[in-house]
């Protein structure tokens, strides 16, 4: 597997930072909370239903109900007979989600009350008023009385509608009452009259008055008590009796021996009824969502949010692991790891969700999500810069080919040219050494060419290993200029000082670095016009010792300045000059200085000279030492 190397090591680590980050604030919002709660409800539908607690058994106050006996709220005689008729079966409990807060008619308030007091214990209905007093609806003192217990019937649905949780307690004032299927479940378990025992984590419900076991709520303080309801499935999973039926037919009454009945609406025009995961366009009644709290609870499949540091690590684990992938492969490996990560954000959570874990799955996403596009944005943008990158390169490299080949031609010409002379023509003795001559020199030249071409390439690729060694910079100058001088002398230019020099000391190849200054000095002197001078300069920037070489030249434009350090390069004016050149030797000299951890740049305008500097990191402190005359 090929490894990608990596260019910019602080960006993808910086990257996963923001992206965790940036997902962390975003997955905490309500919005997020919106897609969190929608793979939520896939995880139910990707379930499937499970098999309901038989022990559930409901009356509905149906369709068929209204129909018969009128509408709702039913009339309490009625209903009387309904109770009556389920506490003759022998049920172990029944639970009414019916609010009993108003005063009907004396004989049927005496009827249903009498019809409560039967030997099955009753869980009653209450509710908070909804006003700015939050008054509880509590049953009439008639039917409290008759009553092993009072739950409220309250809903908690999330902000989009769907009812994913119940509060376990409710509290207004002071007084604070259990929900309807906590109470169910205290009675189930024989110790109702048992206090629960509250924990920050978790509620413990006595499973008997004897026998030292407890049923554990896992429902933390800090949320209210909220439990997530864990569905058995959609509507008419648990077992139903209508109401009508009930009355009407004897024979049905026999189901509810011994189970744990809930007497409720599921009449379509009823209005209690909410969305849950299952809901497939009709909410849920409010009866069948009790049954599915009960389920919950004594079935002990309790879903578990996982906590606010855990989601944070793994957000940060994962917006990690995705830069680290983008960071460091490419290509076919590249596309299987993100495929692979990507199918974990995915899956993972729902496996978990299986065995009771319930982790954000678009929160877990959004990591992911945006650091795979910020960091693939950006190797976009890198690959564009590496392919602009390269066909500049290309182009030039062409160009530098072609100037090649034109300057290899020039001597090649002659020397063919002169050779053809001597070997068609008989020629005297002074025109044949002509010949010779000018065959030795192109062939001369031809060897300089190819050797600076090479030296070019070689200081390019690394190739040519620096002898480092400490020395004097202004020695080195002035050693450089006085071998110079001679020819500046004989075109009658003059080689001038500016300011003093100082003691320099660097740290370099004195062969090569000879060669730069050398260079330099030797065009300025080569391109100025005679009786003009070239100035030089050496002085301290910091921790930079800055040489400069200044000429009275032809200057050049913008665009020369910016192509003079290319190879073969040479501007109008001196390839319009008898000054020979191959356009090598500034290239040469700046690869020089880089290497040496340094630059070589230029300042020029058309007709006021040029100014070349070279800067190299210095190693003492300069000390004033005059080594040029005026």
């Amino acid at each position: 597997m090929k490894i990608r190397f990596d260019r910019a090591q602080l960006y993808y680590p910086s990257v996963a930072v923001f992206c965790a980050l940036a997902s962390l604030a975003l997955g905490w919002s309500s919005y997020a909370g919106r897609f969190n709660g929608s793979f939520y409800d896939f995880y139910f539908r990707r379930r499937g239903p499970q098999p309901p607690l038989e022990d559930i058994v409901l009356v509905t106050i149906d369709d068929e109900t209204l129909a018969r006996y009128g509408a709702l709220p039913l009339d309490r005689a009625v209903l009387a007979q309904g109770v009556r008729a389920i506490e003759e079966a022998g049920p172990r409990l029944l639970a009414l989600d019916l609010l009993l807060s108003e005063v009907s008619s004396s004989p049927s308030d005496s009827a249903l009350q009498e019809a409560l007091a039967g030997s099955a214990p009753v869980v009653l209905a209450t509710a908070l008023e909804a006003s700015e007093t939050g008054k509880w609806l509590h049953p009439l003192p008639i039917f409290a009385g008759n009553g092993a217990a009072i739950g409220h019937v309250h809903a908690d649905p999330d902000s989009d509608g769907v009812s994913r949780r119940v509060l376990l307690e409710k509290r207004s004032g002071r007084e604070r009452r259990w929900a309807l299927a906590l109470e169910c479940a205290r009675l189930w378990l024989g110790a109702a009259q048992e206090p629960v025992t509250e924990a920050d984590e978790a509620l413990e419900i006595p499973r008997s008055r004897d026998s030292g076991n407890v049923l554990q709520v896992f429902s933390t303080r800090t949320n209210g008590r909220a439990l997530l309801i864990n569905y058995a499935g959609g509507n008419g999973m648990f077992a139903q009796i209508g109401f009508a039926s009930l009355l009407n037919r004897p024979e049905l009454r026999q189901q509810l021996a011994g189970k744990m009945v809930l007497l409720g609406v599921t009449a379509q025009g009823a209005g209690d009824r909410l969305f849950t995961p299952f809901s497939a366009g009709i909410g849920m009644p409010g009866v069948e969502i009790h049954a599915n709290v009960l389920h919950t609870l004594l079935t002990g499949k309790y879903l578990r949010p996982a906590g606010d540091l855990e989601v944070a690590l793994a957000v940060l684990g994962i917006a990690a692991v995705a830069a680290w992938i983008l960071a460091r492969f490419y290509g076919l490996p590249l596309v299987i790891l993100l495929a692979g990560l990507g199918a974990l954000v995915l899956g993972v959570p729902y496996q978990l969700f299986l065995r009771g874990q319930v982790w954000p799955a678009f929160s877990l996403l959004l990591p992911f999500g945006a650091t795979t596009l910020l960091c693939g944005a950006y190797q976009l943008l890198l690959a564009r810069s590496q392919f602009d990158e390269s066909e500049a390169r290309r182009r030039r490299s062409q160009r530098q080919f072609e100037m090649a080949a034109h300057e290899i031609r020039t001597p090649l010409t002659a020397i063919q040219g002169s050779s053809e002379l001597l070997l068609r023509y008989p020629l005297d003795d002074a025109k044949r050494e002509q010949m010779i001559r000018l065959i030795s020199e192109e062939s001369e030249r031809l060897g300089k060419l190819v050797e600076r071409f090479l030296s070019v390439e070689r200081l390019s690729a690394g190739e040519i290993e620096l002898r480092r060694a400490p020395l004097d910079l202004s020695a080195l100058l002035v050693a450089t200029v006085e071998r110079v001088r001679p020819a500046a002398e004989s075109k009658g230019i003059r080689l001038v000082r500016e300011g003093a020099f100082t003691e320099t000391e660097i740290e370099a190849d004195a062969e090569l670095l000879e060669f730069a200054i050398s260079n330099l000095v030797t065009n300025a002197v080569k391109y100025s016009p005679t009786g003009t001078s070239v100035t030089l300069a050496l002085e301290r920037d910091g921790d930079r010792a800055l040489l400069h070489v200044s000429d009275t030249g032809p200057g050049m434009t913008a665009e020369e300045s910016r192509r003079i350090f290319d190879r073969f390069y040479r501007t109008e004016s001196a390839r319009s000059s008898d000054a020979p050149g191959f356009g090598l030797g500034l290239a040469i000299a700046r690869e020089i200085a880089c290497h040496h951890g340094g630059d070589l740049r230029v300042e020029s305008r058309p007709g006021e000279g040029s100014r070349f500097t070279i800067s190299l990191p210095a190693r003492a402190a300069a000390k004033r030492k005059n080594h040029i005359t005026h």
